[in-house]
């Protein structure tokens, strides 16, 4: 009598230890895998829309100051500012560190720009550039812009050799702090491409 309780006892026992097996084999099969690379969000791409026209306006700066057009610097520096408040950075997939950090680095540019627009001589104008072009070359990083490829240049000679950097939609070296001189300074330190 006492075999058949203990051998009832253990398989009760074993029959309720395979239903809460079977039960987490459930839990483990809705579960999230943590390898999984997150999706691009369907957002993306509007952000690198307008973040298009944003660069544009930079290019145009660029190409301005290498041809030393002043005003036609000055006018697309002035586009660049206005593109700014039109930046969607809520349709960014990101956390909100790396929304801020974006925000900042605007805000950042924003004087800049402002700067560069008061100047009126073009070395004045090229020191503004300079330090507008690191703070984009981190925006571009910050937010993945994915659109299109942003080429990253240096050149060592300018600036009583302090260098600095531009960017470009171009393999082509045209390099702004250079106007007009027939030397070429150019190397290309990064290409950013961010996928989607």
């Amino acid at each position: 009598m006492c075999k058949v309780v203990v051998n009832g006892c253990l398989g009760i026992i074993l029959l309720v230890g395979l239903i809460a097996c079977k039960q987490n084999d459930k839990k483990a099969e809705v579960s999230p895998n943590i390898n999984t690379p997150l999706m691009v969000s369907k957002h993306q791409a509007q952000f690198d829309s307008t973040f298009t026209t944003f660069l544009q306006h930079y290019y145009t700066i660029s190409n301005a100051l290498f041809n030393q057009q002043l005003s036609t610097a000055n006018t697309a520096a002035e586009n660049m500012i206005a593109t700014i408040d039109s930046l969607p950075f809520n349709l960014l997939k990101a956390d909100s560190i790396i929304i801020e950090t974006a925000k900042e680095n605007v805000v950042g540019i924003q004087a800049d720009l402002k700067g560069l627009m008061a100047e009126t001589t073009l070395q004045e104008k090229l020191k503004d550039f300079a330090t507008i072009s690191q703070a984009l070359y981190d925006l571009v990083r910050t937010v993945q812009y994915s659109k299109a490829t942003v080429y990253h240049f240096h050149c060592d000679k300018v600036f009583n050799n302090a260098g600095a950097d531009w960017l470009s939609n171009s393999t082509m070296i045209q390099n702004p702090y250079l106007p007009g001189s027939k030397t070429v300074c150019g190397t290309l330190v990064d290409s950013l491409k961010f996928k989607q």
